[in-house]
């Protein structure tokens, strides 16, 4: 099996496991949805502050795109995406890119977020997605504006 179709292979498994388990919160007995909705804690009025949960699967990305408002066949494609681009890595940085960077899960490109005389403040923060670029680096916030790219453009910035 050559590097390219195991590539292929793993990123439609991550893609298939995040659907299946996206198919199946709808038909999911209350007491299984029940903690996902209480999960939050209440922060204490303290200035203890808790660390996010960070990203480490393709399954568990799947689970934040499945909040998002993309159909289950975006859905697929969008973990095909975040497989290709970062291997769903939340902190993946390409400082290469030429046009500011490209952050986190779905490798959004600095373009989005950077002011210019279109967006003075960036298109993202324009949208009140995010502050800053290095906000994308935030799987949930990544994941809203990797929506907010695909609804306003389609599949297009991931060449696709």
């Amino acid at each position: 099996m050559s590097l390219l179709t195991t590539k292929i292979a793993l990123g439609l498994i991550c893609a298939l496991s995040a659907v299946g388990f996206a198919w199946s919160l709808p038909n999911a007995p209350e007491t299984l949805l029940a903690p996902i909705v209480t999960m939050a804690p209440k922060l204490p009025t303290t200035t203890t502050t808790l660390a996010p949960i960070k990203v480490t699967s393709c399954t568990q990305a799947g689970i934040i795109a499945a909040t998002t408002g993309w159909t289950q066949e975006q859905q697929v494609r969008a973990m095909m995406i975040a497989a290709r681009e970062s291997r769903c890595t939340q902190d993946a940085f390409n400082a290469f890119d030429s046009n500011g960077g490209s952050y986190g899960i779905y490798q959004i490109n600095g373009y989005w977020c950077r002011p210019n005389k279109y967006w003075p403040q960036g298109w993202l923060q324009t949208q009140g997605i995010l502050k800053t670029c290095t906000d994308l680096l935030d799987p949930w916030i990544n994941t809203r504006a990797a929506y907010a790219i695909q609804q306003n453009s389609g599949w297009a910035p991931w060449g696709m």
